[in-house]
């Protein structure tokens, strides 16, 4: 509770409140180092030679590698009586681009994303990407076990399971 109060007070007073309060409201997360976040929403196209920025692509990678080892972990555990061919077919369906890239959409990743690019352009993966970033800076800001913790309880509120399981 005190933790709380004083990441709240925190947040009051960052420069960063808007991305403060997206992360505590999308993933309920408290982050420790706000830069890793920062970097996670910024798309490559704002590179500029006079100017050079670190954007999302090497989190993006992380967040990617992290993302399946959680995914293929629960599928493991919650379908313990399904094949090795059942539980490779959910995985690909839930990371795929097109889950991920609905999944950034419905929880406002759009609206956080630092690019000079025109987004209707990359849709086929600039959100998911964004999505996949964010989880690398979680993973680095918070660890393994707690990202696991808070990718499956994302997982089980934003993924219907049972629809997902009779679509091809």
């Amino acid at each position: 509770l005190l933790n709380k109060l004083l990441h709240s007070v925190k947040i009051a007073l960052s420069k960063d409140k808007k991305l403060h309060l997206a992360l505590r409201e999308m993933f309920d997360l408290y982050p420790s180092n706000i830069s890793l976040y920062k970097v996670a929403i910024t798309h490559k196209s704002v590179l500029n030679t006079h100017h050079p920025v670190i954007h999302n692509e090497r989190l993006e990678f992380l967040g990617d590698a992290v993302l399946d080892l959680v995914v293929a972990d629960f599928l493991y555990e919650e379908y313990q009586n399904k094949s090795e061919g059942f539980l490779t077919k959910m995985r690909a369906k839930i990371v795929s681009r097109s889950t991920l890239n609905q999944l950034s959409i419905d929880i406002g990743i759009p609206s956080l994303l630092v690019l000079h690019t025109n987004p209707n352009h990359q849709v086929k993966h600039i959100y998911g990407d964004a999505l996949e970033a964010l989880i690398g800076a979680i993973y680095l800001d918070k660890g393994y076990v707690y990202t696991k913790k808070l990718l499956v309880k994302f997982i089980r509120n934003h993924i219907d399971f049972s629809r997902l399981e009779h679509t091809e």
